[in-house]
């Protein structure tokens, strides 16, 4: 979340305004951001929701901001101390405002809503920041903060539109016990077990009523059928409308903390037991999810089958060539295959996803197996060694077809959008072009570069790595048209 070091009050031509920091001057960002119309951020309050934008941006000797007429905004940390006895209708207002908000503001590519647009506004106010703004944040976070900010909101077993209502759960607890429940990595892998929330109270010597206490345990702990019958048919944001309606009947009686206070938790006795066993627990289920599939599976057929089938099943249960390799890792690993035209190596990680390319690939194969086959020749050249040669001509009849340039993007800690350069001999239509203008004697071909921007999902498995879930292309944009002059076939050692 935004800190309080980054909200200031600037005199920009003699008036006093409200700015939030957004990084360093010599920060690049792209050409297009804050080009067009601004975009409209939110107040609620009292339950009201107004709509306001920021006025420009402004440099204050090597810092940048965005800067609004003067308000009073304060940091989300204040939830936990000087605002803490208006919690829970700062969250309310949080999801009053997020209840009233359309798709595009929202922006929910991971289902939450990022903390860093989430600010407190007056007393028991809530200030909900633009898009546009939050874009420009989030490309200036580093990984810790998004940890902390995004993913650490996110349940793994929780369904998609409900991870608002669970969001706001998460500020209540956080409101009350001074950290975000699944803020650690043990407790996540530990099955999601956050410190009892009636455990941190009494630590401060407080107490929540029952029903304000069940509350947010119910939403924190929620099955999955819970879940669904909470969220019905509802969108994520319109789902909210259980929380609003729900929590406005709810007693909220803590008052104002210290930062130090936060430490009365975090270093008592009874914290550092729940530490442990969490990283126990978290320890012995990454060990089973990564071996316990093999462990058993292999008892059970040496034991039971014979030497024979346990070498049979051990080659079936072989791991893909991308074991070991973290998410940018197998989608590395995945293109290789595809430069390689190797489908099996490819396609060794993905489980469970049509792959658009797999059948271009599957058709590349065959072509140039049947070529090295009866002309002993491999005609298919790929585009890295293309490229790195210098672009050279090559002998009649051959193509070059391949993936370069590959960048990537985290969306969320199971999501990674790969941008890359395709270099294929098929058009937009998927019509191939590569005869030149005398059909006869062709003397050129045509190779088409396309912008492509492909979706990986993945899911850890039980035997410890990644699996592919999803290979959507979301866009594939034709950018050039190369001419390829045939020479020959002396002239190219073939790949």
């Amino acid at each position: 979340m935004i800190k309080d070091t980054e909200i200031e009050k600037l005199i920009v031509d003699g008036k006093k305004k409200t700015a939030i920091r957004i990084g360093e001057k010599e920060e690049s960002l792209p050409s297009h951001i804050f080009q067009g119309e601004k975009l409209d951020s939110l107040i609620i309050q009292d339950g009201h929701v107004r709509k306001v934008r920021y006025e420009a941006i402004h440099y204050e000797g090597e810092k940048r901001y965005v800067y609004f007429d003067d308000m009073d905004l304060y940091s989300l940390e204040h939830l936990f101390t000087t605002h803490r006895k208006n919690a829970l209708n700062i969250v309310r207002n949080i999801a009053i405002g997020l209840e009233s908000a359309d798709k595009d503001f929202l922006n929910l590519e991971t289902g939450v809503f990022p903390l860093y647009r989430i600010f407190i506004f007056g007393d028991d106010g809530a200030f909900l920041l633009s898009p546009d703004i939050g874009d420009v944040i989030s490309l200036l976070r580093t990984p810790e903060e998004r940890m902390s900010e995004v993913n650490a909101l996110i349940r793994r077993d929780s369904e998609d539109n409900y991870r608002l209502i669970a969001e706001m759960g998460e500020l209540l607890y956080y409101a009350a016990s001074g950290e975000l429940p699944y803020i650690s990595d043990d407790v996540r892998k530990y099955k999601y077990r956050e410190f009892s929330l009636q455990s941190a109270l009494a630590l401060l010597s407080e107490s929540l009523e029952d029903k304000t206490l069940g509350f947010i345990n119910l939403i924190l702990h929620a099955k999955r059928q819970e879940m669904r019958d909470i969220m019905g048919n509802n969108s994520p944001a319109k789902a909210l409308s259980w929380f609003i309606t729900r929590s406005e009947t709810l007693e909220w009686n803590l008052e104002e903390r210290n930062e130090c206070d936060r430490k009365k938790i975090t270093e008592s006795d009874e914290f550092r037991l729940f530490s442990e066993k969490a990283y126990s627990g978290a320890k012995r289920n990454t060990f089973f999810r990564k071996k316990g599939t093999i462990i058993i599976i292999s008892l059970v057929v040496a034991i039971f089958v014979g030497t024979f089938l346990y070498d049979y099943i051990s080659n079936l249960l072989e791991p893909p060539i991308s074991a070991g390799l973290d998410q940018e890792g197998v989608i590395m690993s995945f293109y290789d295959g595809q430069n390689r035209l190797i489908v099996d190596d490819m396609m060794s990680a993905v489980k469970g996803a049509d792959v658009p390319q797999e059948m271009e690939v599957m058709n590349l194969f065959v072509t140039s197996r049947m070529r090295m086959a009866y002309e002993a020749i491999n005609p298919v050249v790929s585009a890295p060694k293309w490229l790195e040669e210098g672009s050279p001509d090559l002998p009649m009849g051959y193509t070059v077809y391949g993936v370069t340039d590959i960048r990537m993007e985290r969306a969320d800690e199971d999501t990674v959008v790969a941008y890359s350069t395709w270099y294929t001999p098929y058009a937009e239509d998927g019509e191939t072009e590569n005869d030149g203008t005398d059909t006869t004697n062709p003397t050129y071909s045509i190779v088409f570069v396309k912008e492509v921007t492909q979706v990986f999902d993945f899911e850890w498995n039980d035997r410890g790595w990644w699996n592919i879930t999803g290979a959507e292309i979301t866009s594939f944009d034709q950018v050039d048209e190369i001419r390829i002059d045939y020479i020959s076939p002396s002239g190219i050692q073939n790949p």
